[in-house]
């Protein structure tokens, strides 16, 4: 498997091995969580978990897998209001 990284994923300055261990260590991944906003591209998938340095915001990336196995994350910020509520409602559902 590759895993590419889209010139956007820059865009709010957080580090790919942020990205990377946010994605490793998932406290929500959610598959296919929304229509493509490309043409012809995958659903893609949301993912939210920690940076690496303990305390720091909770970030959310996005994918789109590409077949045959690469991953293309195309956005990393860190997590927004409105998918932390998904968090919580996974928790309030366990």
């Amino acid at each position: 498997m590759a895993m590419r990284w889209a010139d956007s994923t820059g865009k709010h300055g957080v580090a790919r091995e942020d990205a990377v261990h946010a994605m490793l260590n998932a406290y929500l991944h959610v598959p296919s969580f929304d229509d493509p906003r490309v043409p012809g591209a995958s659903r893609p998938d949301l993912w939210i978990g920690p940076q690496r340095t303990l305390g720091a915001p909770l970030l959310e990336v996005m994918t789109e897998t590409i077949p045959p196995r690469d991953v293309l994350v195309f956005h990393v910020m860190e997590a927004r209001a409105k998918f932390l509520v998904l968090l919580e409602e996974e928790e309030e559902g366990q």
